[in-house]
């Protein structure tokens, strides 16, 4: 099993706790929205295996990422 530094862990274990998976499913899910949203992956639910939960638009993306300065939301 790999490990990381105890802020990732613990950020890790309280995303699994909030979705209701294990410790592998939440880093593969992890991996697959980080690799769809910066281009290495295409699109489509193809091996999602991670309910999904509405999502926020990521300020490394959008248009305009100064509007999520401050509250960090539109």
């Amino acid at each position: 099993m790999t490990s990381f530094p105890d802020d990732l862990e613990q950020a890790l274990q309280a995303l699994c706790a909030r979705r209701g998976i294990d410790r592998e499913t939440a880093i593969r899910s992890i991996l697959r929205e980080w690799m769809r949203t910066h281009g290495f992956l295409d699109g489509g639910d193809e091996g999602e295996d991670v309910p999904s939960e509405p999502r926020k638009p990521d300020p490394e993306v959008v248009q305009y990422p100064s509007y999520f300065e401050g509250s960090g939301s539109l």
